[in-house]
């Protein structure tokens, strides 16, 4: 007997004026990019399983960006707007 393991996931758009990291998961994990900072500052934030250390880390289709404690995020596709903005799709793992 196979056993099928499905993660449950909650996808959402958000706009944001830059791909950067602090921007993105605050939007996905709802909360302040303030609180973001602080949480990468004390190694509490990763990409791809590699812990990020600075805000601006610009992030791409496909990367996962993980928080402890918080859970884990899916990059999914990335368009730009006319206004020079991205409309960013968000996968969150519940």
């Amino acid at each position: 007997m196979t056993s099928c393991w499905l993660r449950r996931t909650q996808s959402f758009k958000t706009v944001e004026t830059s791909l950067r990291v602090d921007a993105l998961a605050s939007a996905g994990f709802k909360f302040s990019r303030s609180k973001l900072v602080n949480l990468t500052s004390n190694g509490d934030v990763r990409v791809n399983w590699t812990t990020v250390t600075k805000n601006g880390t610009t992030l791409k289709t496909g990367d996962i960006v993980s928080v402890s404690g918080k859970g884990r995020l899916k990059i999914g596709e990335i368009n730009s707007t006319k206004k020079g903005k991205f409309s960013v799709e968000l996968i969150r793992y519940l």
